[in-house]
């Protein structure tokens, strides 16, 4: 038997004996022979035809159902580059955070630190009582480090703590070598990070090294010798003193941020709210004593200034949170390819907020360097992928 939905001209077939699906309120004309009843249960527009066992329910859903369709298709798309739309996100505001920590040079790297970690721990305390309270699994948010009696759990607090310490003495680090250097030479130096993280997981986690990896370290140790403007290809006397002290503190910076990875590696089981709250607290106590021990702690002296020290906390806060979203919607190894736009925009705002355009080595610099951090990215992305795949077979000489 032949139906013509009368909503959408759709034509299907039933056998005799079966219930009929219909969505118009005036289908029911076409079979006399059978009654509608309306479910009270339900009032969203369902029909019954049929009796007893043979009676089946048919209106809306499945016009809903089918319109659904598509929105979820359209749903699915936006997930599939949400990942990357937030990383970029997260790389735009970042490179803010150096733009304004260089337009703020004259207060000390203690106070725009401090006013940095400030924006990274208020936030972060009604975050960790939320997770805190809404978690619905059984284990406690502080479950991985109370009580502190425990070793290993103490073991665990330690780990929070170097963590914080090193990622609070590189930001310290990095705020300090914008003095010396190019905002945009620091942040390619400072990006150096993944080079030698996978050298500091062989010695401390007991991953394995490959010959690689020790490769792509040596020809970035070389991109950061083309950016100290070495006399044998700058054609000048000496080193530049100041360039050198510049390139100095970010590889310093780059040297603690490194030892700041490996610590999150180690930390994968622990809640994020308590490593963000955590990392906040005790950069901001580090950033405080240091910077009335020395003497130079101070307030922003302008609204101006007011303004942008709460733009350097809140765009830190927002850029880590878009990261942290990012990786929700994407894998590591992609957004570690687009964290890279930050030295992209960092070079931008260098050119149109400084006016300081960048020399041949700091290209040629920054372009071995970022090749090397590509690589090694690509590299994770070759490791991760099935033995049977023929893109693994064929990319095999990158896991050597």
């Amino acid at each position: 038997m032949t139906i013509l939905d009368t909503e959408s001209g759709d034509f299907g077939s039933a056998e005799s004996g079966e219930g009929v699906e219909v969505s118009s309120e005036h289908t029911p004309l076409l079979f006399p022979s059978l009654k509608p009843t309306l479910n009270y249960k339900d009032l969203q527009g369902h029909i019954h035809y049929g009796t007893g066992e043979n009676s089946k329910t048919y209106g809306d859903e499945g016009g809903r159902k089918a319109g659904h369709k598509p929105m979820r298709g359209l749903r699915r798309n936006c997930k599939k580059y949400l990942g990357i739309l937030l990383g970029i996100s997260a790389s735009f505001l970042l490179s803010l955070t150096t733009l304004i920590a260089r337009v703020l040079i004259e207060y000390h790297p203690f106070n725009e630190a401090l006013w940095r970690f400030l924006g990274i721990l208020l936030p972060s305390v009604p975050i960790l009582f939320w997770s805190s309270v809404s978690n619905k699994e059984s284990e406690s948010v502080f479950s991985t480090i109370h009580p502190l009696c425990n070793r290993e759990k103490l073991k665990t607090m330690l780990v929070i703590f170097v963590r914080a310490f090193c990622g609070c003495t590189a930001v310290i680090l990095q705020f300090y070598a914008l003095n010396y250097i190019e905002i945009g030479d620091v942040t390619v130096i400072s990006f150096t990070t993944p080079v030698f993280v996978s050298i500091l997981a062989y010695f401390f986690l007991g991953e394995k090294l490959g010959v690689v990896p020790v490769l792509i370290a040596l020809i970035t140790l070389i991109g950061i010798g083309i950016i100290t403007r070495p006399p044998i290809l700058s054609g000048s006397q000496e080193f530049d003193p100041l360039n050198l002290i510049g390139v100095a503190l970010a590889l310093g910076c780059m040297g603690f941020a490194t030892f700041t990875y490996v610590a999150l590696r180690w930390l994968k089981p622990v809640h994020y709210a308590l490593v963000t709250f955590f990392y906040g607290l005790i950069s901001v106590i580090e950033c405080g004593i240091c910077a009335v021990a020395i003497g130079v702690f101070q307030f922003p002296q302008t609204l101006e200034h007011w303004l942008l020290a709460f733009g350097l906390g809140a765009l830190a806060f927002a850029g880590q949170s878009l990261f942290t979203l990012a990786l929700k919607f994407e894998d590591a190894g992609p957004i570690a390819l687009i964290r890279t736009c930050e030295v992209i925009f960092t070079f931008l705002w260098q050119i149109m907020f400084l006016g300081q355009l960048p020399d041949a080595f700091s290209i040629i610099g920054a372009l071995l360097i970022l090749l090397c951090v590509l690589v090694t990215t690509f590299r994770k992305l070759v490791m991760e992928l099935p033995d049977e795949s023929p893109m693994k077979t064929r990319l095999q000489f990158l896991l050597k």
